[in-house]
């Protein structure tokens, strides 16, 4: 007698369907929560350098930034620690923003407040206040960058960023996510292809995806010509796919845009709103910002508030 053999396609056994959810399991904030538990000098580098955040919601992040494998989100969670121990971020964000230029930080800064006045001159930055959804927005205006002539160190630019980073962490208390506004407008060919420009860019982009993962919620930039679709090209290659779908940019004429996310009147007097540029509310030699927000009432960005105590670690569970 010849045998039938089904054509229909059979049914996953007990044992495979054990493995994948057991695989599911590994993954995500709650196993990479559980990771970090049990690496006790994690645990305590997490402790120095988490400032108002949960370890969930850090973990969350993190978690969210290696989907694929806990292994992975681990490994970079323990990379960022490390870098921030060995960095000295915690003494960065520390610093004034004129101390950060400076040659000697620790005698005050004085000489890096005209360095200072030159870098702001050149790209002016400042805080709109908050969007939408109460995430702050930090503008940036590279209108007049010229990387290639300026008297800084690619280091030091790099630097300089990573402290308004930091700052602009510390003003919402390092819980949830920003919005990052780049003014591009008039920006020539060799602006935008700059060797010397686009090794910023990629010093920015690697930074803030290894130690800044899932904070940016939106970034605009503005006023963009058309010879910047060239630079895109080139940027956009040094992002992630999920970063890159956060990236809206628009032409000049577009401003009206961004009320999908914030209201206009934040943007900068220059372009027809009402902030008066300046580094307060990020430096911590000047005051915190008081920011009204659509529908609620004034909130203050302030930044170096007080972390929250030390999360307890679980009770042991009783022996049977």
């Amino acid at each position: 007698m010849v045998k039938l053999v089904s054509l229909l396609p059979s049914s996953p056994s007990k044992a495979s369907i054990s493995q994948s959810a057991a695989g599911e399991a590994s993954r995500g904030p709650d196993a990479l929560h559980a990771a970090v538990l049990q690496d006790s000098n994690l645990a305590a580098a997490i402790e120095r350098h988490r400032g108002g955040e949960s370890v969930m919601a850090l973990c969350a992040r993190f978690a969210a930034a290696r989907p694929d494998a806990n292994v992975k989100a681990l490994a970079m969670l323990r990379a960022d620690m490390e870098y921030r121990d060995t960095s000295g971020i915690g003494d960065l964000r520390s610093l004034t923003a004129a101390q950060v230029l400076s040659a000697d930080p620790s005698a005050g800064g004085g000489d890096g407040t005209e360095l200072l006045r030159t870098l702001t001159g050149h790209n002016p930055v400042g805080l709109l206040g908050m969007d939408l959804h109460s995430r702050p927005i930090l503008y940036k205006c590279f209108t007049q960058t010229r990387l290639w002539q300026t008297p800084f160190e690619m280091s030091t630019l790099l630097r300089y960023n990573e402290w308004l980073t930091e700052r602009l962490s510390a003003c919402m208390r390092e819980r949830g996510q920003w919005v990052i506004v780049i003014d591009v407008e008039n920006m020539g060919l060799l602006q935008c292809t700059h060797p010397t420009q686009l090794k910023f860019c990629r010093g920015l982009a690697v930074t803030d995806a290894a130690h800044y993962p899932e904070r940016l919620g939106k970034l605009f930039i503005i006023n963009a010509p058309s010879v910047f679709s060239r630079a895109w090209s080139l940027i956009s290659a040094m992002l992630d796919e999920a970063t890159r779908n956060k990236v809206e940019i628009l032409s000049p004429g577009q401003l009206e845009r961004v009320e999908s996310t914030f209201e206009r009147r934040l943007l900068p007097t220059h372009l027809g709103g009402d902030t008066e540029l300046s580094l307060r509310g990020l430096c911590p030699s000047m005051p915190a910002t008081p920011t009204p927000t659509t529908g609620h009432a004034a909130t203050t960005l302030a930044a170096d508030a007080a972390p929250p105590p030390a999360e307890a670690p679980p009770p042991a569970e009783a022996p049977p």
